[in-house]
């Protein structure tokens, strides 16, 4: 026996052989006129799903089409050449598939995602998440750090605009942190902004939350959300659908975005401006048959048209954590206990927050009057119902309005 190319040239007794001890090969071609036959090693259905993937320009959609045309993914390597690929995938990609396998680079992945501490999750794994596997384009693989059992819980998406506003991340930490409350898990994209926020307000209240990167989950970005994600890998999961290594590109986000939209019963787009690609997630969980969910903004801010223009389209208006479960036929998860959220016992208040309580009644009042009682300015007195409420002491309203919680009477 000789080696050629790194393929094996065996005459036929020994092909015999080698059929016996091996039968599952990926590939066979044999010229029978010249007694040769070019044989690659065994490979698992995971290892070819991943070359697979390994290949420039071969994404889940043209995979897709491919597995249903050879049937599984070993087969697409066994079977493909170059005419029956044709009109299938591009020359390029077809060329590719009929070279064989990138073992080398296979092998340095799975290094990769081992030294790293990174889960694979495949498309056809029980584990994987039912309204993603349903959407048009859904991920062959995820890879992910964190807790895996995270991704089959209900799921809220919460994005909006990277330079948020005092207004927008003061909604964005009300609404995440009741929704993580309630036992459903907020979904997010890291970005800077409103995203971050709502990533913190769930970690903070000891809910589950999920982080989609458009990027290789091994990459750091953005960077001064390096620490946010070590967090959210302890109480819920950080995934992505790009290799490790993959920088974060423009024409990553959409495809996250997708991601995001589809993991989620719903999208509530907190704060966006025009063009922000926040409408983007809107637009695809509008396709894939999820609800829609916009806080309205000021009129004079340009930050908040994105909302408004998706109101006047049909999108449900919230301004608050009851409009959220009320869009998703869930109204009464407002002021139930979840079995989701981690137990969490009220800490030692401060005594500007004793102060706040102290001025709070059963009855609603607004927070710029409850500052004045408390001879405080607005913006101290918001960080102080935000933490209260979020160690379920307090209770938001609509309009700025806060009252105490049945559990301090």
């Amino acid at each position: 026996m000789i080696v050629e190319k790194d393929f094996l040239i065996v005459s036929r007794l020994q092909l015999n052989r080698l059929v016996i001890c091996c039968p599952l090969m990926i590939q066979l071609t044999m010229e029978v006129g010249k007694e040769k036959v070019y044989m690659q090693t065994e490979m698992s259905e995971r290892d070819a799903i991943l070359s697979l993937l390994l290949i420039k320009g071969l994404g889940s959609k043209r995979f897709f089409r491919l597995k249903e045309a050879f049937g599984t993914p070993a087969g697409i390597w066994r079977h493909a050449n170059r005419d029956r690929l044709k009109g299938l995938v591009p020359g390029s990609v077809a060329g590719a598939i009929e070279k064989g396998p990138d073992r080398k680079g296979l092998d340095e992945l799975k290094k990769a995602c081992q030294a790293s501490g990174i889960w694979l999750l495949f498309y056809d794994d029980p584990d994987y998440p039912e309204p993603l596997k349903n959407i048009h384009d859904p991920p062959v693989v995820l890879f992910g750090r964190g807790q895996k059992q995270v991704l089959s819980t209900r799921c809220v998406a919460v994005v909006g605009s990277r330079k948020a506003s005092t207004y927008g991340r003061r909604v964005c930490a009300m609404l995440a942190g009741a929704v993580a409350r309630a036992g459903l898990t907020v979904v997010s994209g890291l970005a800077i902004g409103i995203d971050a926020f709502a990533h913190k307000a769930a970690v903070e209240c000891g809910g589950f939350t999920i982080a989609v990167k458009g990027c290789g989950i091994d990459v750091d970005y953005p960077i001064r959300n390096v620490r946010l994600a070590e967090k959210i890998s302890e109480q819920g999961a950080v995934i992505s659908e790009f290799f490790p290594g993959i920088s974060a590109e423009p024409g990553n986000f959409p495809s996250r975005n997708r991601i995001i939209s589809g993991l989620s019963l719903g999208v509530l787009v907190v704060e966006a401006g025009s063009r922000s690609g926040s409408l983007i997630t809107a637009y695809l969980a509008l396709e894939q048959g999820r609800e829609v969910m916009a806080v309205p903004a000021n009129i004079f801010s340009f930050g908040g048209r994105g909302c408004h223009k998706l109101i006047k389209e049909g999108a449900t208006l919230v301004e608050s954590a009851e409009d959220v479960f009320q869009a998703l036929d869930m109204g009464g998860l407002l002021r139930k206990e979840s079995s989701f959220v981690r137990g969490r016992s009220v800490q030692a208040i401060s005594e500007e927050a004793a102060a706040v309580i102290d001025k709070l009644e059963a009855d609603p009042q607004h927070i710029d009057d409850i500052a004045v009682k408390c001879s405080m300015t607005v913006s101290r007195v918001s960080s102080i119902l935000i933490e209260l409420e979020l160690q379920d002491m307090v209770i938001s309203h609509r309009g700025g309005m806060y009252s105490l919680s049945n559990r301090n009477e």
